[in-house]
């Protein structure tokens, strides 16, 4: 469908709480939205994105690995198409994340995420579902959630000593 521009950090929009989506999995307009999602995601070359970083406040995000030079050590996983999403906390265990995000271009930090979860979304279809979902997964799923209720990885962030650019990151980090 078309590739859209990524609102930075600053704009209000990321700071919004999304809204709910009434489905109709047959809608050109609902569509649109995912393909646009997956488009942009897929262009920008990042492991997921959520509608309100492509100025839409509507609970939706897209998330994929697949050979991301982004997140090279990364394990793969499929599409996920997340409408309405929920996650449930299948344990207190946290692991260390190291986070980057596109409405944060070439900025990374170190933050906890939870270990394990239960993702509960419709996909592009309006099909429920729920996925079981650990690793690297875990963390992309949590981390665009967040998005949808204004939450940037930042926020989450215990303190800023490993606030990084990309480039001191890969000298200093890796």
């Amino acid at each position: 469908m078309a590739v859209c521009e990524v609102i930075k950090m600053g704009n209000s929009l990321l700071r919004s709480v999304s809204q709910p989506i009434a489905i109709d999995a047959s809608s050109e307009e609902f569509q649109n939205l995912v393909d646009n999602l997956i488009d942009t995601m897929r262009s920008k070359n990042g492991v997921g994105i959520a509608a309100p970083q492509i100025g839409i406040l509507k609970r939706a995000f897209t998330m994929e690995v697949d050979s991301n030079s982004r997140y090279p050590e990364k394990e793969s996983f499929s599409l996920v198409v997340a409408i309405n999403p929920e996650i449930t906390f299948l344990s207190d265990e946290r692991v260390d994340s190291w986070e980057g995000c596109l409405s944060i271009p070439n900025i990374r930090g170190r933050l906890k995420r939870h270990k394990h979860i239960v993702l509960k979304e419709m996909d592009r279809n309006g099909t429920s579902f729920e996925t079981e979902l650990t690793g690297f997964a875990t963390i992309v799923a949590q981390h665009e959630l967040d998005h949808l209720n204004g939450t940037l990885f930042i926020d989450r962030m215990e303190n800023m000593e490993t606030l990084t650019f990309q480039e001191e990151y890969e000298k200093y980090w890796l």
